[in-house]
């Protein structure tokens, strides 16, 4: 057979086994990026990928894929409330407000409701969906915002899940309240009883709240049942994401913690990561020049709303650093040792060989970008998971955390520099870099492997009978409250047989004594 043949079969199989594969990412830019990463995989094996996206999402996510996107518009009030929720959200932060633990937490479910509404009721847009013939969807399953999840009911298509964190209660996955503590909380792996207990109903309750948080926004789906049948959308929310054939978490068992999951599970931690490109010659030349390294710094787009003073302060504490310090701010500027930059290539930074530290409000895509580059980092957590991946680099001791927001600038420079001369950080960080370079397949490659998996044979061997069950069947609350109940009935029992075996001795004694007497 000629390799003009082979070839041309080889071609005809592959265009055979190519899929249309569909994001539907939220508007948050780091969002946006994980999916980006994995769509690079995807169309490296000949697939072909769309998003679709609001006119809100940055169009800088999608820069250098081969991603088509396809975008709506939201309607003023949304784009009025985006805009507003993200000043909001900003001035909050810096008052010291977290988005998980304040009532910050409901505005990004309306938040969601106006990216919904917009992706849901664009009728051209949707048609032209339905002409692509997607056979599988990713959806971003940010917390609280499940409504993107009507478009793959929509377009008949499985759903892949993804996203940073993926409550138990979503995927069917069993809970492990004794070694996996809530997002929002200070606690680690390891955790006294107290720690247990309140772990335990801090979850049961955040379950709870994120059910009513899904009732509480019902979403208007009256374009989509012009095209498909009404039944097809009397779901509840909070049912539709645990129909996924597959879910993605971006998270990762070496720094973060080990968890029980089920083979339609995947932790794909780092799925933003990849070795670093040439950077540009002006930024190349001041990251080289530096004889004592250079320090990134970068606290993602929430920075840009911060109060002057924020930056004046860290400003005082970079210039008192002998290392060169390149930072992701508002501006093109120089300030002798400090460069800041409106655009940063944050991994290209972060893999140059004279980057000695990373300083990041830790969201996950810049903790793992560090963490597979072997830099230690400190983290100054603003917001939602930031909090929960600052105890984590403390607890692996790859680096430290600071509190931007409280600390001044001489407790910052103090924590800067102990963590630079801090020798056993760095071996720990880069021992970790190790294990994960180790791995057979990259982040996205694991990623991309299940997706094909389930496009081509489906999902149902991998879903665990728990997906089906209820909060309280899948906690087993409903076993123990059983067993509860029966040993306090096996109790009361008990103590009654005892309590009527020593009411009969004294009775008997009381005769006696008193027949004694009358002898």
């Amino acid at each position: 057979m000629s390799v003009r043949v082979i070839l041309a079969l080889f071609l005809t199989l592959a265009v055979a086994n190519a899929a249309n594969v569909l994001l539907l990412p939220q508007s948050a830019h780091s969002h946006c990026l994980e999916m980006v990463g994995i769509a690079n995989e995807l169309t490296k094996r000949g697939h072909s990928v769309y998003a679709y996206v609001s006119y809100a999402t940055k169009a800088l996510c999608f820069d250098g894929s081969n991603v088509t996107v396809i975008r709506f518009n939201m309607s003023k009030e949304g784009m009025d409330h985006h805009y507003e929720f993200m000043n909001k959200t900003a001035e909050a932060i810096f008052n010291g407000a977290n988005i998980i633990t304040s009532g910050l937490a409901f505005g990004i479910s309306y938040e969601c409701e106006y990216h919904c509404q917009g992706a849901l009721s664009s009728s051209a847009e949707l048609k032209r969906l339905q002409s692509l013939k997607i056979d599988i969807t990713l959806v971003d399953a940010m917390i609280a915002c499940n409504c993107l999840y009507y478009i793959p009911r929509f377009l008949k298509t499985p759903v892949v899940s993804i996203c940073s964190f993926i409550p138990e209660s979503n995927t069917g996955m069993p809970f492990a309240f004794n070694t996996n503590p809530l997002l929002m909380t200070s606690y680690t792996s390891e955790m006294t009883f107290p720690q247990r207990l309140l772990n335990l109903l801090g979850t049961l309750a955040f379950n709870v709240a994120l059910k009513l948080a899904y009732v509480a926004n019902p979403t208007d789906v009256t374009i989509l049942k012009q095209y498909v049948p009404a039944e097809v959308f009397d779901i509840e929310k909070d049912e539709m994401i645990r129909e996924s054939v597959l879910f993605l978490e971006n998270s990762d068992t070496i720094l973060e913690y080990p968890k029980a999951i089920y083979p339609n599970f995947i932790r794909v931690g780092g799925i933003t990561t990849h070795p670093p490109k040439p950077l540009p010659k002006d930024l190349d030349k001041f990251m080289s020049q530096s004889k004592s390294g250079v320090i990134v710094v970068s606290f993602g787009s929430i920075m840009k709303n911060a109060p002057p003073y924020i930056f004046q302060k860290l400003l005082k504490v970079f210039q008192n650093l002998n290392q060169n310090v390149i930072m992701a701010h508002i501006k093109n500027e120089n300030y002798g040792n400090v460069k800041t930059v409106k655009w940063l290539p944050q991994n290209d930074v972060l893999g140059h060989p004279n980057t000695v530290l990373f300083i990041s409000h830790c969201g996950k895509n810049g903790f793992f970008e560090g963490f597979y580059h072997g830099v230690p980092i400190i983290c100054t957590p603003l917001h939602a998971d930031t909090f929960s991946t600052a105890i984590k680099v403390k607890y692996h001791k790859v680096g430290s955390s600071v509190d931007i927001r409280n600390s001044d600038a001489d407790e910052i420079l103090k924590i800067i520099k102990d963590t630079l001369n801090d020798a056993s950080i760095r071996k720990n960080m880069k021992k970790a870099s190790a294990i994960f370079h180790s791995a057979p397949f990259t982040p996205q490659e694991r990623a991309a492997n299940a997706i094909e998996h389930v496009s081509k044979f489906g999902g149902d061997h991998l879903k665990p009978v728990s997906s089906k069950m209820s909060l309280i069947a899948h906690t087993m609350l409903d076993i123990w409250f059983t067993l509860f109940l029966l040993t306090s009935i096996i109790l009361y029992i008990f103590y009654r047989l005892i309590r009527g075996c020593f009411t009969c001795i004294f009775s008997r004694k009381q005769n006696t004594t008193r027949k004694k007497k009358k002898d």
